[in-house]
């Protein structure tokens, strides 16, 4: 049938086609003639047998003589080809029939147009009324046979079809002959055009006569001359093209690598809101199959698919943000309690396309670890890492809280509960510090079930606790106070098969009865605890003004002025005790031990527990963290041969803004490279203010300076703080390694550390190392360095790096 697609098949398909709708419309006229005209006989031979039947039939039913008009029914049936004849009355009884049985409803009369519809009538009944005279006496029906009106339509249309078929054989044929005359040139350029579109070499035709075909040739030729000329610039272009969809598509595929490849989920939607691309974070992120996400779906469908899980999630609040293209961020909880961010972004349109509306970005990305993580550094910026109470620092905030609601309300009032366990001391230096951190949080449990919820209980450091009642008065205090004492005396604990009860003294002061101010409602406190211990220990006491004259506070201020008596005349004095490599000890830097000289007794030092808590009450901790930190940096400067010197510094230096930049004056002044200062902080003083700590950290190893951890171990939680400070070295606390040779539950403690440390990358120092049977073990289990008095004890003479230690 391919002949249908060429000229001449188009000529004659098309000629044929008019003649066609012409003949069609010749024989629609000749069937409705025919139509008409059947009808037209039809009518006729209706109105003659109305006619006869009238005048055969009138007079009989005028006489009511209903057997001949029977008689008369039977003869027309029979001659007429009538199919059936009934007479009705002028009640509408049937009187007479003429094959038809009484019983049998009688047919509706039909309409004469029925006949022109084409639906094959069989027969036609028609209903005429019996009138003599103008007077009406029944009325037929009868049932006249069509065959002759379809033997006469059948007969018409079989001629009127033979001529059309005819007509359009004679019509094709002509035109065929026609069509093969005119087309006869173009067979040629058909064929070369076949050729051409091949990709045959192009060939030149001969130029026929110059008629509208020779016209035709030379177009052809030119067309194909420069369908060659280009033929050769398109190579050149697909190969460029080739290159370029190379190109994409490995842009394509690293794109999809990088999308497939990250944690956020993202979701691409188009102007219409229907999903355009889902990378695998997003499914995994709302645990979605393969299934439940596919192009072309629409934003609604997958937002119902994702709120009906109540496992995804189950807040109805929550369902309504999501997708919800305002282009701010939510935060978006599951059900199994992992949190989502959704923010949205519009995408503008590509350069040159046009769209309505705007494509949307949805990007999703789970912060539940992040959120974990910043919950807990809250939780330990304000709590104790060995208790869980509050810390120094949470407490002195409320302490401030306190005071500036009171300056706002004068009617509000408060107390301050300051206690501290009697003999504290012995129990640690008796039984070590794991008996002392047992002790501590047994009295945090037992004294935390004793307090309402709106009461802060804190722990300062040390065994000094303290109780903020907001609300108290002064019997609520003393009651508080009485059950507190009364609680702690009451405990009992067994150490190595010995019993040992511990007893308490407490300070009450009270807002603002007192004081008004933070500080001076803790001195308070502290004056009021310092008169019931030196009453005898086990009770309370609520401050008075007397009391400040007393023995505790004369003590305090003698501490103080000595303090400022030493830092003016020079009474302080540095130490030094090497800390030394494990295997064959080669000295790696100094720690730096502060003494106080006694001027008292010539050549006797004050030890640094003795003067440090009174620094730390009065606040001059911090000029004493300074003088060490200058005389230290000043030694490196003059002994340019020593490695470095570990300053241990104070929590209360930590939230001081300017000790930063004090240290890199130091370094500077003194040209003192800061790779040879390390910064010792304790465990304990560093977890007391997270925030401050991590800021301290993060300034000293950015100069280039080093930070020890000291006392690691102390506290329960310390390997998780650990991804929080971030220390170049860990000093492990030597209540681990004191009994570390014959203790398997120390070993197996020290083990764990130095596995942390090294998976951390970080250096491990092991203190209190008193025998040589500590040291070879410590090297066995992996202890970078060690510190001890077998190694090394505190003197003021530094030592010759250059000289080895024989251990």
């Amino acid at each position: 049938m391919g002949w249908l697609h060429t000229l001449r098949g188009k000529l004659i398909v098309s000629t044929i086609l008019v003649e066609a709708v012409i003949i069609a419309a010749v024989l629609w006229n000749g069937q409705r003639l025919i139509e008409t005209h059947l009808l037209e006989q039809f009518e006729l031979r209706r109105k003659e047998t109305t006619l006869l039947l009238d005048a055969a039939l009138a007079p009989a039913m005028a006489q009511r003589d209903y057997a001949a008009v029977s008689d008369i029914l039977q003869a027309t049936q029979a001659i007429n080809s009538i199919d059936y004849l009934v007479m009705f009355d002028n009640d509408g009884q049937i009187v007479a029939t003429a094959n038809w049985e009484r019983q049998r409803p009688v047919p509706l009369a039909d309409n004469p147009e029925q006949l022109l519809n084409g639906n094959g009538l069989q027969n036609f009944d028609l209903r005429i009324p019996m009138n003599i005279g103008g007077r009406q006496f029944g009325e037929l029906q009868y049932g006249l046979d069509l065959g002759f009106l379809r033997q006469a339509r059948a007969d018409l249309q079989r001629q009127t079809m033979l001529i059309a078929i005819s007509g359009l054989l004679l019509s094709a044929l002509v035109l065929a002959s026609i069509g093969l005359w005119l087309t006869r040139h173009l067979n040629r350029l058909t064929q070369a055009s076949r050729r051409l579109a091949q990709g045959n070499t192009f060939q030149t035709l001969p130029e026929s006569v110059d008629d509208d075909i020779g016209a035709l040739t030379r177009a052809f030729n030119q067309m194909g001359s420069a369908l060659a000329a280009r033929v050769e610039d398109l190579q050149d272009s697909e190969r460029e093209q080739r290159q370029l969809a190379a190109t994409l598509s490995a842009e394509q595929a690293r794109l999809h690598a990088l999308l497939s490849s990250m944690r956020l989920g993202l979701l691409f939607v188009s102007p219409e809101g229907r999903v355009v691309y889902a990378n695998p974070a997003f499914r995994q992120l709302w645990r979605l199959g393969d299934d439940d996400v596919s192009p072309g779906m629409l934003l609604g469908d997958l937002a119902q698919r994702i709120a009906s899980d109540p496992q995804r999630l189950s807040d109805p609040y929550q369902r309504e943000h999501l997708f919800l293209a305002d282009g701010l961020q939510w935060e978006l909880r599951q059900a199994d309690e992992r949190l989502l961010t959704q923010i949205s972004v519009a995408v503008p349109a590509a350069p040159g396309e046009t769209q309505e509306g705007e494509s949307r970005l949805w990007i999703f990305e789970d912060i539940t670890h992040e959120r974990q993580t910043a919950d807990r550094l809250l939780f330990m910026a304000e709590r104790d890492p060995l208790t869980g109470l509050y810390n120094r620092s949470r407490f002195e905030g409320e302490l401030q809280r306190l005071a500036v609601q009171f300056e706002r309300d004068a009617s509000l009032q408060a107390a301050l509960l300051y206690f501290d366990l009697d003999e504290f001391k012995t129990v640690n230096d008796s039984f070590g510090h794991r008996a002392g951190d047992a002790v501590l949080l047994r009295i945090a449990s037992e004294v935390g079930q004793l307090l309402r919820s709106n009461e802060m209980f804190a722990r300062l450091g040390g065994d000094e606790f303290a109780v903020v009642a907001p609300g108290a008065d002064l019997a609520a205090a003393q009651t508080l106070a009485q059950r507190i004492v009364a609680a702690v005396a009451a405990l009992g604990f067994e150490f190595e098969g010995t019993r040992v009860r511990l007893t308490s003294s407490l300070g009450i002061a009270l807002l603002p009865e007192h004081a008004r101010r933070p500080e001076e409602w803790v001195a308070r406190a502290d004056i009021a605890m310092y008169a019931a211990k030196h009453a005898g220990k086990n009770g309370w006491r609520v401050f008075r003004e007397e009391l400040g004259q007393s023995a505790y506070m004369l003590a305090q201020l003698s501490w103080a002025e000595r303090i400022q008596a030493a830092l003016e005349q020079d009474l302080f004095e540095l130490h030094f005790q090497g800390i030394y490599t494990t295997g064959i000890p080669v000295l790696s830097h100094l720690e730096v031990l502060l003494r106080m000289k006694d001027p008292e007794n010539p050549g006797l030092y004050l030890m640094p527990g003795e003067f440090i808590p009174a620094a730390e009450r009065n606040g001059r901790i911090l000029d004493i963290d300074r003088w060490v930190l200058e005389a230290g940096i000043r030694t490196l400067a003059r002994h340019p041969q020593l490695p470095g010197l570990a300053i241990n510094i104070s929590g209360r230096s930590f939230d001081d803004p300017g000790l930063p930049d004090y240290i890199t004056g130091l370094l500077d002044t003194h040209r003192v490279a800061p790779q040879r200062l390390l910064v010792e902080l304790t465990e304990t003083a560093a977890l007391s203010n997270m925030a401050d700590t991590q800021r301290f950290i993060s300034y000293i190893r950015g100069m280039g300076g080093s930070v020890c951890l000291d006392d690691f171990g102390v506290g329960f939680s310390s390997f998780a703080y650990l991804k929080h400070l971030d220390a170049n070295v860990i000093k492990i606390d030597g209540m681990f390694i004191r009994n570390l040779v014959n203790s398997r539950e120390d070993q197996v403690f020290v083990r764990a550390i130095i596995e942390v440390a090294r998976g951390l990358g970080k250096k491990t120092v092991a203190e209190f190392v008193e025998d040589q049977a500590t040291y070879v073990l410590l090297g066995e289990l992996g202890v970078d360095l060690a510190q001890g008095y077998h190694l090394s004890r505190p003197c003021a003479e530094l030592p010759d790096p250059a000289t080895p230690l024989a251990a």
